[in-house]
């Protein structure tokens, strides 16, 4: 990790002039922040209550979400705030892409069917090949699945 020493000599602001359709869209790219914290409000409450309830380790959030960059003394006030939403909205993204991922490792690790227009997700690596349904039993008994033996045990359609 890079520290950013403090400035001993003054540093010039960047001068801003937003284009035409920078303005145009910004109120449609800060309106995201409203759906935004109500999904970090459920993924809280799912990750903190249920994590613990089925013995997954939790995710540590801070290794997601950074907001750092409005300490640059050369943004404009503007640019700070812009930096501090994409820091925030961005890491709560992949905070709960890392979330739904430890979900899914435990209820279901077996990748997609291989295609062309699919792009797995980097927690699959280790996922049980889809259609073998070998693999996913010994994985499942082995308990690297779900800890609920009972839904293995219940007959299939």
């Amino acid at each position: 990790m890079v520290e950013v020493a403090p400035v001993a000599v003054h540093v010039p602001v960047v001068k801003l002039s937003p284009k035409g359709t920078t303005i145009l869209a910004s109120p449609l790219l800060y309106a995201m922040i409203v759906p935004l914290v109500l999904v970090d409000i459920c993924l809280e409450l799912y990750h903190r209550i249920a994590f613990p309830i089925l013995g997954i380790p939790t995710v540590r959030r801070k290794q997601y979400i950074k907001i750092d960059r409005h300490l640059l003394p050369y943004l404009p006030a503007i640019l700070k705030v812009a930096c501090a939403y994409c820091g925030y909205a961005n890491g709560l993204l992949q905070y709960a892409a890392r979330i739904a991922g430890e979900t899914e490792r435990y209820f279901c690790p077996i990748k997609h069917q291989a295609g062309v227009d699919f792009h797995p997700p980097p927690h699959h690596r280790d996922f049980t090949e889809y259609g073998d349904a070998a693999g996913f039993r010994r994985r499942w008994e082995a308990g690297e699945g779900s800890k609920d033996q009972e839904a293995l045990s219940q007959p299939g359609p």
